[in-house]
């Protein structure tokens, strides 16, 4: 409940601002009317409501100073403290990127090549990669470029540019910016005029090289498409795209097995 009451006062913020600045405002004009009714009062009772209306202006501008203050607070030091924390928890423990298979200590390591064939001596060796749960699917060639993707802001592993989609898919990447209020999925299909329209809800977590959100190519028509990661800040602008080319088409087709069936045998006569 706090951490999402410090994310929206975030990414409000601006207004926030804007609305005190003028309530400032209004409270340094009172005090100036104040203190020039004060000047030129002449009887006890006009001294006494130009005091009040003096005091009142200057608690009211002091109580909307503070929270000033307190706004720039929460969005400038908390909400980016609590933005690592939560990014820190999404990242879950880190994978190496390579593994070397050794014998005991008695022979010397044996490294594995390609197809987990060892490497013979002298031939360049090849450290044994581990698989990821998240490889890019079928690429098609000459796929239009992809648009912008700074890897440390808006970043598409999945889709990857060109990929042909026939399923439920987890989109992966990055979506990390400073003031980091919101991200979505945008697309449009390949065709002229057509413009980009939302796919799915806002997502309000950043993310960091992780699981982004779902994507449902059975929800849309068979053909060509621009899919995009857009990241907003706390002013609501965009501020940072990702943009590949990929395919829905139909699922592929289930191998079957060629070989014969097992002839039947003949009845006894």
């Amino acid at each position: 409940m706090i951490t999402s009451l410090v994310f929206l006062i975030e990414r409000i913020s601006f207004g926030l601002y804007i609305l005190n600045a003028a309530g400032i405002l209004a409270m340094a004009r009172r005090l100036q009317l104040a203190r020039r009714s004060l000047l030129i009062a002449q009887f006890k009772l006009e001294r006494e409501h130009a005091l009040v209306r003096q005091a009142t202006a200057i608690t009211f501008g002091g109580l909307l100073i503070e929270f000033t203050i307190g706004v720039w607070a929460v969005a400038n030091l908390m909400a980016p403290t609590l933005r690592d924390i939560r990014v820190g928890e999404n990242q879950g423990p880190q994978i190496p990127d390579r593994l070397e298979t050794s014998t005991p200590a008695s022979n010397p390591p044996v490294i594995l090549g390609a197809g987990g064939a060892p490497v013979e001596e002298g031939d360049v060796p090849f450290a044994t990669p581990i698989p990821t749960a998240t490889a890019v699917g079928t690429l098609l060639p000459d796929a239009p470029e992809m648009v912008g993707c700074p890897r440390d802001k808006a970043w598409l592993l999945v889709p990857g540019n060109g990929q042909r989609l026939f399923e439920a898919t987890t989109a992966w990447g990055t979506a990390s910016i400073s003031n980091f209020a919101f991200y979505r999925f945008e697309i449009k299909p390949m065709v002229a005029g057509a413009e980009f329209a939302p796919l799915g809800g806002d997502y309000t977590s950043p993310v960091v090289e992780g699981p982004l959100g779902d994507i449902f190519p059975p929800n849309l028509d068979k053909g060509d498409y621009r899919f995009r990661l857009v990241v907003f800040d706390n002013t609501q602008m965009a501020r940072a795209v990702c943009e590949v080319t990929i395919y829905i088409t139909e699922s592929p087709p289930t191998p079957t097995s060629n070989v014969p069936a097992a002839p039947t045998s003949a009845p006894a006569e």
